[in-house]
C-alpha cells in the first residue's frame, strides 16, 4: 500500500514540478525576445530560487504529505507562500495524513477571505516530525489559528500555538485524542 501510494504521490508532484518549469521557461523566453536583460536575470534568479525551494519539497521524506500539502492548502492559494524544509520526514501514518487534510481544509477555507499574505510553511523533519505554519504579519491570525486548533484536535493531532509570534504547529509524529504540546 505505502510504495504505491508513495509512487502515484511522487509521479504527480514530478507533474507539478515539470509544469512550472515549462511556465519558467516560456516567461524567460519571452523576456529573451523582448531583450529586458534586467528583468530577465532577476526572474532567472527568483525562478530558481522556487526551482530549488519546491524540489526540496518534493524530497521531503514523504511524497504523500508533500502531495496533500500543496493540494490541500498551497495550490491556488490567495496569497504567496514561502516553503521551508528541515531534515527528512519519515513516513508518516495514514490516520495522520488523513487527520492533516481535514485539518488543512479548515486552514484553507480561513485563507480564502485574506488577500494579498504571505504563509510561512516550515516542514520539520526528525525524530519529531512537525508542520509549523505563520502568516505574514500584518494579517489578523488569532481567529484563523484558534478555529484551526480546534479542528486540528478534533482531528486527532497534536498542536501548539505560539501567539507571540503567531506560529501555529502540527506534529506529525501520530495521531491520538488530540493535544496541545
Amino acid at each position: 500500500m505505502h510504495d504505491h501510494d508513495l509512487n502515484e504521490a511522487f509521479t504527480k508532484l514530478i507533474q507539478y514540478y515539470r509544469h512550472d518549469i515549462l511556465n519558467i521557461l516560456q516567461m524567460v523566453s519571452g523576456l529573451a525576445q523582448l531583450q529586458k536583460t534586467d528583468r530577465l536575470m532577476a526572474y532567472i534568479r527568483k525562478a530558481t530560487e522556487e526551482v530549488q525551494q519546491f524540489g526540496r519539497f518534493i524530497g521531503c521524506g514523504d511524497a504523500r504529505f508533500a502531495l496533500l500539502l500543496y493540494d490541500g492548502l498551497l495550490r491556488d492559494l490567495n496569497g504567496k507562500y514561502i516553503l521551508r524544509v528541515d531534515d527528512s520526514l519519515p513516513l508518516l501514518a495514514k490516520d495522520v495524513l488523513v487527520a492533516l487534510q481535514r485539518t488543512l481544509t479548515t486552514l484553507k477555507a480561513g485563507l480564502a477571505d485574506l488577500h494579498d499574505f504571505t504563509l510561512l510553511v516550515h516542514i520539520q523533519g526528525g525524530q519529531a516530525p512537525a508542520l509549523h505554519l505563520q502568516l505574514s504579519p500584518d494579517k489578523p491570525t488569532a481567529e484563523l489559528w484558534q478555529t484551526l486548533l480546534v479542528a486540528a484536535r478534533e482531528n486527532g493531532l497534536t498542536v501548539r500555538l505560539q501567539p507571540a509570534d503567531g506560529k501555529f504547529s502540527l506534529f506529525l509524529d501520530k495521531c491520538g485524542a488530540g493535544g496541545e504540546k
